[in-house]
């Protein structure tokens, strides 16, 4: 699956204890990563307009564990991207929160959540024309 499917996700940046673990994950649901800077201990990749980086936690603000209470949201093109995502990213490890459906928060929309290995909640979601969405 293509990360050019994803419509938008703003500088997202993760800090993780066993940071070779994290870009294990990630790489194998998104692919290699874009940017990697070793010395600096910077893993980025692109998605939409902007970075999804990975860095050590013991450069972040709790050095001893790993990002608490995390979450950002990935927008795709289409709603059964919703779903495609969703799958690929349990396939590698990770944990259904919210099965996919289509709701209303803020907008209708095709939305999922869950969470990685790690602990950080995604949320995968594609907004859906009104007449689509739950009544």
């Amino acid at each position: 699956m293509d990360r050019s499917s994803i419509v938008g996700l703003q500088y997202v940046s993760l800090y993780f204890q066993d940071l070779r673990k994290a870009i294990e994950f990630y790489s194998a649901v998104l692919g290699p990563p874009d940017e990697v800077m070793e010395e600096k201990t910077i893993w980025g990749w692109r998605m939409g307009s902007t970075w999804l980086t990975l860095f050590d936690a013991k450069i972040g603000t709790t050095p001893g564990r790993n990002p608490g209470n995390t979450e950002f949201a990935i927008q795709v093109a289409s709603q059964e991207q919703v779903d495609e995502w969703v799958a690929r990213f349990v396939q590698h490890g990770a944990q259904v929160c919210m099965a996919p459906e289509d709701t209303w928060m803020y907008e209708t929309m095709r939305f999922a959540a869950i969470d990685d290995p790690f602990g950080v909640r995604i949320d995968v979601f594609c907004p859906l024309p009104k007449e689509k969405g739950p009544a």
